[in-house]
Order: C-alpha cells, then structure tokens, then sequence
C-alpha cells in the first residue's frame, strides 16, 4: 500500500500495494517519442486530478454560500483523520442546525411597535397646564383650549385609568400638530413622566425617566436694541420676557426705561424632552443692572400660597405695602379726590374720595386685609361695605349692584378677595365704584396717601427665603459676568 499526503490538506489517496498494471500487446511500430509516464504507476496525476477537482468544489459550494470553507478541509469529528469527500452530502455542515435564543415575536419599543420612532418634539405647538385641585384630563384639556381632544385620547383604557387621577401642582404639557394630539407628558416631578404618543394604531402611553427633564436654564446678555429684540436672540421667549417686565415693575419700566448697556441676567423653568426645550414657564430668579445700579428679584411661595418676588439685599426690602391704589382691575378714574361740582346736583362740594369707572358687575376687591365693619344700605352711598384695618383705617366702597354672597358684618378679609360688584345705586350716574380711604375717620387721597408697609414674612418664613435666595444670588452673579461679555464694543473714533 502507498500513500500520498497533499500539503495543507488532511486527504489521502491509497493504493494497494500488489496493484500491477496489466500488460500491453505490441503494436506496430512508430516514430519514437518522449516517452509518458503511465497514469497507473505515476503518482502525479491522480493527485492533481483530486487536488484540482476538490479545490474546484469547495470554492464552488463557498461561492454559493452553502457552506464555509474551511468545513471542506477538516472533519468536527477529532476521532476521524480521513475525510471522505464522496460522503459530504450527508455530513455536511451545512445541514447542521443550532437553534438561537431569539424572542419570538419582535420587542417592544417606547411606543408599543418593533421600530417606531417617537414623534418630533419640534413639531407643532406645545402647551402647559399647571393642574389645580379638581382637574381632570377633560378640565384640564378644556382650559387649554383643547377640548376635543380628550374623547380620543380616553378611549384606550390603559391610558384613561393612568390620567384618571391628576395631582394638583403637577403639570400636563400637550403637543398639537395639525389641531391633532401629538403627545401629552404628564409629570409630578423633575424626570419622571407618563408620556402619551400617536401611532398609525391609536396612542400608547409609558412611564418614562430618561426622555422628559425639568431643568433650570439661564440667560444673560446686554441690551443693544430693546429687550423685545435682544431678549428673543438671547433665547428667551415672549412669556419670560412679560414675566420679566413684571418682576421689575417697581424698578424700571420695560417698555421706555432700558437703556443701551443695560444687563440682564435670568433663572427661569426649562422644560426639555428628547434632548430639546418645549416649554419654558416660571422666572426663578432674575437681575436688572443700569450702570452701577443691580436689582435683584428671587420667586418665592409664602406658608399662605401667594408667591411673589423679593429682594434679597436687606430685611427691610422684604416689607411691601399693607394697601392696593385702586380696588377694581381696569377700573378707569372717573373722579379725583378734593373740590368738584357735583355731577348730580351741580354745586361743588369735597369729594371724599375717587371714583372708578367699570362695567356694572365687575368684581370690587378689598384693597388690603380687613374686617367688615358694615354692609348694607347707606344713603346717598347706594350698597356700601366699609373694612376696618391696622392702624385706625378704614376703607369704604360704594354705589355696588350686590355684595359678595355669603360676606357679612364682621367677616374677614385678605387683601385681593371680592366683597361685591359695579354698579349704579344710590345717588350716581353711572356704573362706578367710590372708594375712600380713611385715617382716624378722615378720609385721604388714596392716590397719594403714604401708605403703611408690613412685613411679609414671619421669622420662619424669612430663613427659609435667605436659604433659597443665596443659592439663586450666586448663579445670578456669575450670570452678570456673562452679560458683561455680550455688552457691545465701545465706538472708536479717529483713526
């Protein structure tokens, strides 16, 4: 027996070893030639016929993709040293399976299907409602303008039974493209959301952490043109803007009182979600700088729920006034305080107090905290309600259509709440409201009366303030170094 190794290849050809070729009859004779070694007793042949043929084969079923290559030259079985290639059909590799461990049907993305993409954030318009006690998602949608878009997004029911029970100070963000429901993010907190999504299928919603953020963002910068321009490029949006010439009101008025160089700086609430702001609301914090002159404002919730902003720099800054001007919203004075004729009579008498012209039935507030000293009739007065106060003051309104229901001889007030409405009794020729302001029973200009101040917080209340504020204090005073770098290069003249 012989055998023959190929190089690089486990294959071998075997021939018996008493193998004898059989033996040629003579045949005339020819021309002498080379002479060619038989294809029995030369080696050289065989093998390159294999060699070729086998190579031939495997970069055949290779080319195909069938099996891989190197399965052709090597056996999985270490116990066999001989491959033989007749047999590969049915020990081929490429008929051996091994089972993956796939799921069985395709997994669920944030939106409920394989593949599907969340809606773009930028699209449309996004709204907020910070929830109040009582809201529903039909409430909630309904003071946001949107109330047709509830039935919709109330008939999956996973969705219903989540929105069925909204927080009060929580916030629902709506997006609307094309008058139809986007999302709608529902959050009590700073990254946690159940976020709702259209889908070709209806809408999915999903507890979310990662995808929604409640953030403090900031802005600074100086003013070249007017706050309206300046404000925008800086990136601020019409909403901060308004809510900025509020803070400062009692500083500078936005609209006429900025003056090139003058610097702001602003703490504000950032809604962002997929990496983007949809929704900015509350300023936080703000600083109002004119030359050498900073006035700094920080947001603040007293123990009683009113919010407001207040000045950091000194205890006596954190009093206001204990008394409002004027105790009707648009009211127009129709009558000032002192010497007049008399509309109804003619002769000039002392007017003891201004006249504030409304529609009959708007609301008449109590211009500060009070007990109702009187309600009723009173002569030429008409309806009249008179509030005693600190400090031996009274206040007195007049010519009312009706007194607040429920309110009554005794009863106290808050600053702010209404106690009746506009109207025409008593000797009047209009629909107005007369106010006096009294000290000691003497009345005053309630335009031009010094009115007293009180404090606005109680001891616990200001520490927590002072604890607050000094965070937003220091954010602020780096946020002045920011503006100070947008401030425009000063003009060069000459050459």
């Amino acid at each position: 027996m012989q055998r023959y190794n190929l190089p690089g290849n486990s294959i071998e050809i075997v021939i018996p070893g008493d193998y004898k070729p059989k033996q040629m009859k003579s045949a005339p004779s020819l021309p002498k030639k080379s002479p060619k070694p038989s294809p029995h007793t030369s080696p050289k042949k065989p093998l390159r016929y294999i060699a070729s043929r086998s190579l031939f084969i495997v970069c055949g079923l290779a080319t195909l993709g069938n099996i891989p290559v190197y399965s052709m030259i090597s056996t999985p079985d270490a116990s066999s040293s001989v491959l033989n290639l007749t047999e590969v059909e049915s020990g081929s590799p490429a008929q051996v399976l091994q089972d993956l461990n796939l799921p069985a049907v395709a997994s669920e993305s944030f939106s409920g299907f394989a593949m599907d993409i969340l809606p773009d954030a930028q699209q449309g318009n996004w709204k907020m409602r910070t929830l109040v006690e009582g809201d529903t998602l039909e409430t909630a949608l309904d003071a946001l303008k949107l109330s047709k878009l509830a039935k919709p997004l109330l008939k999956d029911a996973a969705i219903a039974q989540e929105l069925e029970t909204l927080k009060p100070d929580a916030a629902l963000l709506v997006q609307v493209v094309d008058d139809q429901l986007q999302q709608l993010i529902y959050t009590k907190g700073k990254n946690n959301a159940y976020i709702v999504s259209s889908t070709d299928n209806g809408f999915v919603g999903k507890w979310e952490s990662d995808v929604f953020e409640i953030r403090e963002s900031k802005i600074a910068f100086t003013v070249k043109h007017s706050i309206q321009r300046d404000g925008k490029e800086a990136g601020l949006s019409n909403s901060l803007i308004r809510q900025l010439g509020h803070v400062f009101r009692q500083d500078v008025d936005f609209k006429k009182g900025l003056k090139v160089g003058d610097k702001l700086g602003v703490i504000f609430e950032d809604y962002q979600y997929q990496g983007a702001s949809i929704y900015t609301d509350k300023v936080l914090a703000a600083e109002y700088s004119h030359r050498e002159t900073t006035k700094q404002r920080v947001r603040f919730t007293l123990e009683d729920g009113k919010t407001d902003y207040f000045s950091p720099n000194a205890d006596t800054e954190l009093k206001r006034t204990a008394f409002d001007r004027t105790p009707v919203a648009g009211g127009r004075m129709s009558s000032g305080f002192g010497m007049r004729r008399h509309p109804v009579f003619g002769f000039r008498k002392a007017h003891a107090g201004q006249d504030f012209a409304a529609p009959r039935g708007t609301p008449i507030h109590a211009t500060a905290d009070g007990q109702v000293k009187f309600l009723g009739r009173q002569g030429g007065y008409g309806n009249v309600v008179e509030l005693r106060h600190i400090n031996g003051i009274t206040t007195l309104y007049g010519h009312m259509s009706g007194f607040k229901q429920g309110l009554g001889s005794g009863h106290s007030v808050k600053r702010g709440d209404v106690i009746g409405y506009v109207g025409s009794t008593g000797t009047s020729t209009g629909n107005h409201v007369h106010y006096e302001y009294r000290m000691n029973g003497v009345a005053q200009n309630p335009v031009s009366v010094d009115l007293p101040q009180v404090g606005i917080m109680s001891a616990k209340e200001m520490q927590q303030f002072k604890n607050h504020a000094s965070a937003m204090i220091q954010q602020l005073t780096e946020l002045r170094k920011v503006a100070a770098a947008d401030a425009p290069a000063p003009k060069q003249n000459g050459g």
